[in-house]
């Protein structure tokens, strides 16, 4: 029975959270949903073109490790790994091909190894690569 009546009170303090999100926030989450934003994943966008594209690169899903993939871009990846090579170059591409004008890749909460650094500089070219740093 005290296990039950935890369930429950667990679920009552989760429904009970959900009056802490600001209605905006829900508004928006609607907008998204019903595409009816400036914004989309990288999954939803096959075959669009958009003026302007920023992509941004980070750790959240394990099934895409970035730094990774930009180190085994000139096939240095081991024959076991391709599949995951090529989900993440095929994503990559998907991604940096939607732009009709201005490109921004941000690597987002991964640190990008030397020469996976290297790699970005041979497919963007060194002038078109910022660290946050030159930024200030």
């Amino acid at each position: 029975m005290r296990i039950k009546k935890d369930k429950h009170r667990e679920r009552f303090n989760r429904i009970n959270k959900l009056k802490d999100i600001p209605y905006k926030e829900v508004i928006d989450l609607s907008r998204y949903i019903d595409d009816k934003t400036p914004f989309s994943t990288n999954h939803g966008v096959k075959g669009a073109q958009f003026e302007n594209v920023i992509i941004v690169c980070g750790r959240g899903w394990n099934q895409y490790n970035w730094n990774q993939m930009l180190e085994w871009f000139d096939g240095n990846y081991p024959s076991e790994r391709f599949d995951s090579f090529e989900r993440n170059r095929n994503l990559f591409y998907v991604g940096c091909s939607r732009a009709k004008k201005r490109l921004a890749v941000i690597f987002f909460t991964q640190e990008l190894s030397t020469s996976a650094l290297a790699q970005l500089e041979r497919i963007f070219l060194p002038d078109n690569i910022y660290s946050l740093s030159d930024l200030d």
